[in-house]
């Protein structure tokens, strides 16, 4: 526990390591967060529009199939209308964070693999949530993009301390399950919940650290942020890292939807299941017979 409790300090130091925001992005939340419901969006577009890279990588993301508009978004004004200001400050802020190093071999994974992984889950909750409620797919879409971050932080902080080989010959005791047990163990926290506290620090907005919060346990969650909650939790569960859309995974998920249901969130699950990756799809027979 005290070894936990001291690798959990200095990766606290860590975190005070990572390249800091950039300035039209700490801007942009501060105009954001100032203004509240009281904002215009030409005050938005203005800030966006003083950055030409950030400018250019909102309309990269705004065009992308995450959100497959019907016409092409060419001005920030048209991606603002669209999306709202609250999820584009998301945007730009999960896609500024995206440029860490990545090197997840601590969890025994394969890097390109994993980030891989990492995209076609926010393709899912695109696909998936689009179908069903567009603003929750906007809403959920800047912290899929950011779901595993937390295992990339994990992983370069236990190589450059050298802890990885440990690290991973403890996930290999437990046959990669209990992966939050083992985070626990060497660092004194669990990636999701690391990343529930990233979103505090990065000052997203409340709705989707909470969201963050009880993915494990939405059942528990406020009635505003049930649906993103479960929703969330469902997307974990079918891209987990080791067990993505295996039979048991895809049928935790399945039953996430029906315990939502009594939580009064109806998901539909035709739709639901339509949308599943083709490496679940192959499974999904025999989930649903279980």
């Amino acid at each position: 526990m005290e070894q936990a409790q001291d690798m959990n300090e200095l990766l606290l130091e860590q975190v005070q390591k990572l390249p800091p925001l950039p300035k039209t992005v700490r801007d942009l939340k501060l105009y954001v967060e100032q203004e509240g419901s009281h904002l215009q969006i030409n005050k938005v577009a203005e800030i966006i529009q003083g950055d030409p890279i950030v400018t250019a990588k909102l309309l990269q993301l705004a065009n992308s199939p995450f959100y497959s508009f019907s016409r092409q978004i060419t001005t920030i004004q048209q991606a603002v209308n669209l999306l709202g200001a609250v999820n584009v400050k998301n945007m730009i802020v999960a896609d500024s964070l995206k440029g860490e190093k990545a090197d997840v071999s601590a969890y025994g994974l394969n890097t390109d693999k994993f980030l891989s992984n990492c995209s076609a889950e926010v393709q899912f909750v695109s696909d998936w949530l689009s179908h069903e409620d567009k603003q929750l797919s906007y809403f959920l879409i800047p912290c899929a993009m950011l779901l595993r971050f937390g295992m990339i932080i994990f992983s370069n902080f236990l190589i450059e301390n050298k802890k990885d080989k440990d690290f991973l010959r403890a996930l290999k005791e437990h046959n990669f399950q209990n992966i939050d047990m083992v985070e626990n163990d060497f660092l004194g926290v669990d990636h999701i919940s690391f990343l529930g506290f990233l979103f505090y620090r990065w000052g997203f907005d409340e709705s989707l650290i909470e969201t963050i919060c009880f993915i494990n346990t939405p059942h528990a969650a406020e009635n505003k942020i049930k649906k993103s909650a479960y929703a969330l939790a469902i997307t974990n569960h079918i891209f987990s890292p080791y067990d993505g859309g295996s039979v048991f995974k895809i049928n935790v998920a399945l039953n996430l939807i029906k315990e939502a249901k009594t939580q009064g969130v109806d998901f539909n699950i035709d739709n639901f299941t339509s949308k599943l990756p083709d490496f679940a799809r192959n499974n999904l027979k025999q989930a649903l017979e279980i």
